[in-house]
């Protein structure tokens, strides 16, 4: 290149900014490129962090319109100034959160605060690009701060308060001192709580397959969360090319949240873990000075906080303040005449999790992975992994308290009187329950306590701390165990099939003592006994659409348990027989006059007492009202959905399964399948609103497109987020 040339394009390169402006510079620098694939996925591509956010801030509006405006505006505090003073109540705790992202947000990698940053942006221009459809209190007026709130760690303030009082109320402690202006002091709140069914299941199943039990001796990895069907699972592919390259799941109103999916090198699931993450302290208060306590052989001062929210009062704002006590070693959450309570948790305070996040999404290895993992800013979940190298690993993830005292629980306060009393460290690592590369060549969890990851390398309780989760390994577990803890090599497609196991494990337990009940009983030659066993003896044990037997086995099972309780089976769960248990009837008499009484109610509400199950359970989304297998947990079905009851007796799947992934990792690029059962709009009148149902509920996944070409060559939309 001649020196006139070069010093040619030098100035052009140095004066085009220039007449451009500083903004639009930054924008096009930013700009996403947005394909929208034959299921209206999202793949974003940008050249920089901030650019992903836009595309992913831009693109969940798009998809979930107002849900994600009012999301910011609660993170943001802001819910009382738009809506008036009966929404401001999540607003003091939003404030609080805010003070610790002022203090923390630059302390966060710029490739974080570039995503946060984006979001926000992205979800401004949105709205400023939809002035006309989206309500007047919908404003652009978001920040990063705003997006990275969500991602800032709390005490369940509220729980610790509840076991107090009933500590306090179980103890017959005397006189409580009322409060004056501590808005610690006050009584609970209730939160309201989605309704899921009777027998919810808010989890998931994961398993993870090492290559020597597949058919491609490639490692596959199985994600299926289970939750409301308002949850908000999104699903969508970003890609900064050389730094970035990843598809999963986003939670609405978020640029990380709880995610779950895969690069090239590896991927992971989550699925919902029992912690107990803090601690709740009683100190002594000082008789000698008003609003101090004791700690450490010194009389320490109760520090204030004062909140200030605003609100909405007609066409004018109004200001309330509350003030909330405070100490060193965490909140506090009540006072009787003489002690102070505050609760001390792992996750207070932490603000990394979205940097977290990212870390895990670029790892290229396990190491690197769980390089990221041990910046413990992620405060709960059990993580299943697997990777292109073979690997295989769930680990319970939890920013749980090493404890110098036996763990209270959920029932008592700890007496704290100097700092060997109060907890100081987490529990490192390495030292939580893990199960990495078994024999036997899988791991699952369905939510149940990490020691059975794999039925060969069980881990034993007593090696870890009393506040490390324990408990049974449930019906939906050992069914898992069935399908999968065995010689059989699996395809992908297989692992698909299995995940779709539409059996009831429950019935296999009971129906044979059930239908022994019937024939010794004093009914046996009852015409109604006779039919009932008849129909139970020719179901197959299964809640496929076709079905004939299960409404009514689960209409006699709830009603069974509403009179036999704690005693429903004749041999609980045990350590002994952990997976042939439990099983059997305990009351066999009751278990008979429950049957008797399905028969005649699931006649009386469905016609028939062998109406088939897919008569009675139905996917209802937009114009879509077809037949669909599943069922609880709770009755052994690994498939698991919970339904609401319609005007017209039918019962709507509204939650369980929802959001579905399986990947194989090849050695070049994954191939995967999914399934979103809700589809990626809100919105009815979008395409993509509803029409991934009928597949969900045939038990159909859909290709991911992964690679360029892939996602290219099903585009059917492609565009920039409008600036």
């Amino acid at each position: 290149m001649s020196a006139p040339s070069h010093l040619c394009r030098l100035a052009a390169a140095l004066l085009l900014p220039c007449l451009l402006g500083g903004a639009n510079r930054t924008a096009i620098s930013d700009e996403p490129t947005i394909r929208r694939t034959e299921f209206g996925v999202p793949h974003i591509e940008a050249t920089t962090f901030r650019g992903l956010g836009i595309g992913l801030g831009f693109a969940q509006a798009e998809d979930y319109q107002e849900r994600v405006v009012i999301s910011l505006l609660r993170a943001k505090g802001y819910m009382g100034r738009t809506f008036g003073k009966d929404s401001m109540e999540s607003d003091f705790a939003a404030m609080r959160i805010h003070a610790r992202v002022q203090q923390t947000y630059h302390l966060l990698d710029a490739d974080t605060r570039a995503m946060y940053d984006g979001f926000a942006e992205g979800v401004n221009r949105y709205i400023t690009a939809n002035r006309g459809t989206l309500p007047a209190w919908a404003q652009p007026v978001f920040h990063g701060h705003d997006v990275a709130a969500g991602d800032i760690g709390t005490a369940n303030t509220t729980a610790a308060r509840n076991l107090v009082l009933r500590w306090l109320r179980r103890d017959s402690l005397a006189r409580v001192t009322p409060p004056e202006h501590d808005a610690s002091r006050e009584e609970p709140d209730i939160a309201a709580r989605p309704i899921l069914g009777s027998d919810a299941d808010v989890g998931s199943n994961a398993w993870a397959l090492a290559p020597s039990r597949t058919t491609s001796g490639r490692a596959i990895l199985l994600r299926n969360p289970h939750l409301n069907w308002n949850a908000g699972y999104w699903e969508a592919h970003v890609t900064l090319p050389g730094k970035l390259d990843f598809y999963g799941d986003f939670r609405i109103g978020s640029a990380f949240s709880v995610v779950g999916g895969f690069n090239a090198q590896l991927g992971w699931a989550t699925t919902n873990n029992a912690t107990d993450l803090d601690e709740v302290y009683e100190l002594a208060l000082d008789a000698t000075q008003p609003d101090h306590y004791l700690f450490d052989g010194t009389s320490v001062p109760v520090r204030y906080d004062d909140v200030a929210v605003v609100s909405r009062d007609g066409d004018s704002l109004r200001t309330t303040t509350r003030r909330y006590a405070t100490t060193p070693l965490g909140p506090v959450i009540h006072r009787s005449h003489d002690k102070l309570y505050i609760v001390r948790a792992g996750p207070e305070g932490e603000y990394r999790a979205g940097a977290q996040f990212l870390a895990m999404m670029r790892a290229q290895s396990l190491k690197e992975w769980k390089q990221a993992l041990a910046m413990r800013a992620r405060a709960t979940s059990n993580l299943t992994y697997a990777d292109r190298a073979g690997n295989i690993l769930t680990i319970w993830m939890a920013t749980i308290p090493r404890l110098p005292h036996p763990s209270g629980h959920d029932s008592v306060p700890i007496p704290a009187r100097t700092s060997a009393d109060i907890w100081t460290r987490l529990i490192t690592l390495d030292s939580l329950p893990q199960t990495q590369n078994p024999p036997g060549g899988y791991v699952h969890n369905e939510n149940d306590a990490p020691h059975f990851a794999n039925l060969r390398a069980l881990l034993d309780t007593a090696r870890y701390p009393d506040n490390v989760e324990r408990g049974e390994l449930r019906l939906r577990s050992q069914l898992a165990l069935q399908l999968i803890a065995n010689t059989r090599k699996f395809s992908l497609e297989d692992v698909v099939r299995q995940k779709h196991s539409m059996r009831m494990l429950l019935a296999d337990r009971v129906k044979p003592e059930l239908l022994a009940a019937v024939k010794r009983s004093p009914v046996a030659t009852d015409s109604t006994a006779m039919l009932a066993v008849a129909i139970l003896a020719a179901w197959n044990n299964s809640v496929a659409p076709t079905s004939r037997g299960g409404v009514l086995f689960e209409t006699f099972w709830r009603r069974y348990l509403l009179q036999a309780r704690d005693s429903a089976f004749a041999e609980k769960w045990s350590w002994a027989r952990l997976t042939q248990t439990p099983r059997g009837l305990g009351q066999p008499e009751k278990a008979v006059d429950a049957l008797l009484w399905a028969m005649n109610e699931t006649t009386r509400k469905f016609g028939r007492p062998d109406v088939a199950w897919g008569d009675v359970h139905r996917v209802r989304r937009g114009g879509v009202d077809v037949p669909v297998g599943g069922c609880s947990g709770a009755l052994g079905c690994f498939r698991v959905l919970t339904y609401e009851e319609q005007a017209d007796g039918k019962r709507a799947a509204n939650s369980g399964d929802g959001w579905v992934l399986a990947v194989e990792f090849g050695p070049r690029t994954p191939r995967a399948y999914s399934i979103l059962a809700y589809g990626q709009s809100t919105d009815p009148k979008s395409p993509h609103h509803a029409d991934q149902a009928a597949m969900f509920a045939r038990g159909e996944f859909k290709p991911v497109r992964f690679t360029a070409k892939d996602v290219i060559a099903h585009t059917i939309r492609q565009y920039t987020p409008s600036p």
